[in-house]
């Protein structure tokens, strides 16, 4: 993939992730790449001009509670025309966690049984990826926890007022697996740059985080209900495969991934 310029286009610029993933290359710039941020708010989609690029990061989506799930394969082919349009070998979609439904040591060889809408749209949307592969343009579906900073806990942490959570029979709260931007960008750059890219690979922080905890390390009001019927106390992703990637890492706890979120504008109301 080497060029005298390397080039990666990231779609989805103006989304949550989007915005926080700029903030942290603008302090912490990806080293040999040059990177063209789109968006569809800002009218730099579609491009005005042809542009030359090495790689293209698939960030946009459409997120739980949107308007029409199904954009999520419009999105993914629109990514993937981008490459070819201009000359990228490289494509890596962003997917979800969601596409496994709940459990724990959920790995990329395992039942994909989703139980929500959003994770239904996500799985159609990798199904599409692997059924149209393009000539000379390599594809990574990235199956992502949820990224501290773009996710409801964090919309609920921002909002005025007291955050409720779930707690179970066991006396305890969510739990999942999380991804901090730093993680991303990591592994973002690591994929970029490996020779072996995997067609598949879930992308979380190596343990798991208890809700709560994040909600603590905020700062911020909580209380507890009884969880609903239908409520899931648990998602872990296994980061096997991602470890051979990045080599294995440090487990990074609740306040250091607010401390991130906090150095990238983050604020608990």
């Amino acid at each position: 993939m080497a060029s005298a310029e390397r080039i990666l286009l990231v779609t989805g610029a103006g989304g949550k992730l989007g915005r926080l993933l700029r903030r942290y290359w603008e302090m912490s710039a990806p080293k040999g790449w040059r990177v063209v941020w789109l968006s569809r708010a800002d009218g730099s989609w579609p491009l005005q001009a042809p542009v030359r690029a090495d790689a293209v990061l698939a960030l946009w989506g459409v997120t739980p509670g949107g308007a029409d799930l199904s954009m999520n394969v419009t999105l993914a082919q629109e990514a993937m025309t981008l490459a070819q349009q201009c000359g990228a070998n490289r494509v890596l979609q962003c997917s979800s966690s969601a596409v496994y439904g709940p459990g724990v040591s959920l790995s990329e060889g395992g039942e994909t049984i989703p139980v929500t809408d959003y994770g239904k749209a996500k799985l159609a949307m990798e199904r599409w990826v692997q059924a149209n592969p393009v000539d000379g343009i390599e594809t990574c579906l990235m199956r992502m926890a949820n990224v501290v900073g773009a996710e409801s806990l964090f919309g609920a942490i921002e909002r005025p007022g007291v955050l409720t959570l779930d707690r179970f029979a066991d006396g305890q709260g969510p739990r999942r697996s999380y991804l901090s931007v730093s993680r991303f960008s990591e592994t973002v750059l690591a994929l970029l740059e490996t020779d072996f890219l995997p067609d598949v690979v879930n992308v979380a922080n190596p343990t798991p985080v208890a809700m709560e905890a994040l909600v603590q390390a905020a700062g911020k009001a909580m209380q507890w209900r009884d969880a609903p019927d239908g409520a899931v106390p648990v998602v872990v992703l296994e980061t096997v495969k991602l470890d051979t990637v990045l080599g294995n890492s440090e487990p990074v706890g609740a306040d250091e991934m607010i401390a991130e979120w906090r150095a990238l504008g983050g604020e608990t109301a």
